[in-house]
């Protein structure tokens, strides 16, 4: 062995000394079995328990001798700790630390550890004798991190034993986590593919019962070619308008999004109603109340292109059986009003359908606000006080009263919105004007 360095020799004096004080029996140069290899200081316990080599370890070595020396030590059952004022290359290959002098106590300032926040920070200095009483009893142990904070730079670190069971729990509880979270990412899944499964045997089934009603309501063959196109276009347009409702309503309910709500003369219902046409693709035009129009039996109706009626909202029994009403969807808010239009309601027109086409959102109206505005909307005349008869003047002098008023139309050649659904009387001969007509342009 060569000479020693002063340095060598009070290190090694630090370490005896403080493996005494930590309550251990240490000597100096012990020589292991066949002389293979040489502790600078050994440390056992009370009748040899337990044996610990304290290396100190000045002088420059390479990665591969340090962990070479460690592990001929551990074949024979000695673990050691290496111990340098430097911050030597090999520090964190095997078990060491790097101490220091603070106010003349010899400190352990590199090589603590201690878990926080879901990760391995750095552990304040502590003194060499409390760092050898914790390695002999064995609350500290040597132990490589999978993560880690920046600051910690070596590979094989010092840490309590109650930290590795703060790190293992929080392991654990990360790993449930996960795990309850990818079971619920699984179980979401499952859902999302019942429930498409259900709306595509839905949806399959509404195109059943459409193709059906269609084949039902088919046109007459007393019809003229002209008829029957129209009828056809009235029958694939009411099936569109009823399959985009029923499909929008069924996945607002899946998704949990309240339906709309009735107002007190369903403008809600009837806006909604045709926003999902719109967005389908759909041109539709809400026309507001029907203000007891036989047409639409008092129902809110919604016009397509043209001025095509295309779906009306709550109909009342007591003035259906129109052409008009037949031809369109019927789209009830409740079930209670469905059932009682379909029991009391007559037959539709033989040349149009065998039977109505309904289309029932189920939810309950809530109760009426009361409110302090007062809308007052002239109503159309009824039928006793009309004149019999169809206006037949060749310059017709045409009135019509709409929801502000009583105003003056004129005739065009394309129906309106307005004249699909408000009716007009010619002031000279008073009769019912049914031709197609417009607002005065005076008066847009």
């Amino acid at each position: 062995m060569g000479e020693e360095s002063p340095d060598h020799l009070y290190l090694k004096w630090c370490l005896v000394t403080a493996a005494r004080e930590a309550g251990a029996v240490a000597e100096a140069e012990v020589p292991g079995p066949g002389g293979v290899w040489r502790a600078d200081v050994l440390a056992s316990g009370a009748g040899g328990k337990w044996r610990i080599a304290l290396e100190a370890q000045l002088a420059a070595i390479t990665a591969d001798d340090i962990r070479g020396r460690s592990e001929r030590m551990l074949e024979d059952g000695v673990p050691s700790v290496w111990f340098s004022y430097r911050r030597a290359p090999w520090l964190g290959v095997v078990p060491s630390v790097r101490v220091g002098e603070v106010h003349d106590v010899v400190m352990v300032v590199e090589g603590l550890a201690r878990f926080a926040a879901g990760e391995w920070v750095k552990g304040g200095p502590m003194t060499l004798v409390e760092f050898l009483r914790r390695v002999f009893s064995g609350q500290v142990v040597s132990y490589s991190p999978e993560r880690r904070a920046e600051g910690l730079v070596l590979d094989v670190l010092w840490v309590d034993s109650r930290c590795l069971r703060a790190a293992a729990d929080y392991r654990e509880s990360e790993e449930s986590a996960r795990a309850r979270e990818e079971a619920e990412e699984r179980r979401a899944l499952e859902a999302s593919q019942v429930a498409d499964a259900r709306c595509w045997q839905e949806d399959a089934l509404l195109g059943a019962r459409l193709d059906e009603e269609e084949q039902v309501a088919g046109p007459s063959w007393r019809l003229s070619d002209a008829e029957e196109r129209r009828l056809r276009l009235q029958q694939i347009t009411r099936r569109m308008v009823r399959q985009i409702l029923a499909v929008v309503e069924r996945k607002r309910r899946a998704a949990g999004v309240p339906l709309p709500c009735l107002g007190a003369a369903g403008e809600d219902t009837a806006g909604w109603a045709m926003d999902v046409l719109q967005q389908k693709g759909f041109r539709a035009d809400h026309v507001g109340r029907s203000m007891g129009d036989a047409r639409y039996a008092g129902g809110v109706p919604l016009m397509g292109e043209a001025a095509h009626p295309v779906a009306v909202i709550d109909p009342h029994p007591a003035q259906a059986g129109s052409r008009v009403l037949a031809a369109s969807v019927l789209v009830f808010t409740t079930w209670e009003l469905r059932t009682r239009f379909l029991a009391q309601a007559p037959p539709p027109p033989w040349d149009v359908s065998d039977r109505y086409v309904t289309l029932t959102l189920d939810f309950n109206p809530p109760a009426p606000v009361p409110t302090l505005l007062k809308v007052s909307i002239p109503q159309q005349p009824t039928a006793s006080a009309r004149r019999a008869g169809p206006c037949a003047c060749e310059a017709p002098s045409l009135l019509a009263v709409f929801p502000d008023g009583v105003e003056v139309v004129e005739p065009c050649e394309e129906n309106t919105p307005a004249s699909a659904f408000l009716t007009a009387r010619c002031q000279d001969c008073g009769g019912l004007y049914q031709g197609p007509w417009r607002r005065s342009p005076a008066r847009v």
